[in-house]
């Protein structure tokens, strides 16, 4: 076998996931640099919500960022920059590939969180942007709710701790199953409900059906 063929088979058998087409970067892997991941982002002009375009210009301060690390126990936090400017797609294809995530896998999240829109509020005032951050859980304001990139990366970085099997106080609460690394549906669930495989599938199915139907790509959403 070729060398970057054994490479590419050696990557799927290392993603364990529902989905075949949903290659993720193996348990582990090191966020790329904020460079490297914009490299391989494919620039376009799609750009279905217009409205973000405030929130697409603006990247953190060195402040924002110093308390945003101060504040947060996040595992990964100290890699979260938001330190890039594009689209809405290109911004959501940035933060999946420094994380090491299929594109289509956070484009279908942000479908099902927030229709793509920034100023998407909800769960009562507390949750924020593309991902739904939500406080007290994640930090910090305003600019989680005004930085499309930031939002993005934190949920990037945040997912990759699920994955990694970062996150062990899971197994310390109420859980459906064993937390472990390697799970990406539940690490997607757990996101939406912060607990393991506890009232996750009504949502995951909600992801999975934007993911199916590439949704972000429909008339019903573009329109």
């Amino acid at each position: 076998m070729k060398p970057v063929l054994a490479a590419i088979a050696a990557l799927l058998v290392a993603a364990p996931c529902a989905d075949a087409a949903l290659v993720t970067r193996p348990v582990g892997a090191k966020p790329l640099p904020d460079a490297a991941a914009a490299k391989l982002v494919k620039r376009s002009s799609f750009e279905p919500r217009r409205e973000n375009r405030n929130a697409l210009r603006r990247t953190p301060t060195a402040a924002q960022l110093k308390l945003f690390r101060k504040k947060s126990d996040m595992p990964y936090a100290r890699f979260v920059t938001g330190a890039y400017t594009g689209t809405t797609d290109e911004v959501i294809q940035w933060a999946a590939r420094k994380w090491g995530f299929n594109p289509d896998l956070l484009r279908s999240v942000a479908v099902v969180e927030s229709w793509w829109r920034m100023s998407t509020v909800g769960d009562n005032g507390d949750s924020f942007g593309l991902f739904q951050m939500r406080r007290p859980f994640h930090c910090c304001l305003p600019f989680m709710a005004q930085d499309a990139a930031f939002n993005a990366d934190y949920y990037g970085a945040i997912l990759r701790s699920f994955y990694d099997g970062r996150q062990s106080w899971l197994n310390t609460v109420e859980r459906g199953k064993q937390y472990r690394a390697g799970d990406l549906w539940g690490s997607v669930g757990t996101w939406f409900s912060g607990r393991w495989w506890v009232n996750v599938q009504g949502y995951i199915s909600k992801v999975r059906a934007a993911l199916r139907d590439r949704t972000w790509r429909t008339s019903a959403f573009t329109g």
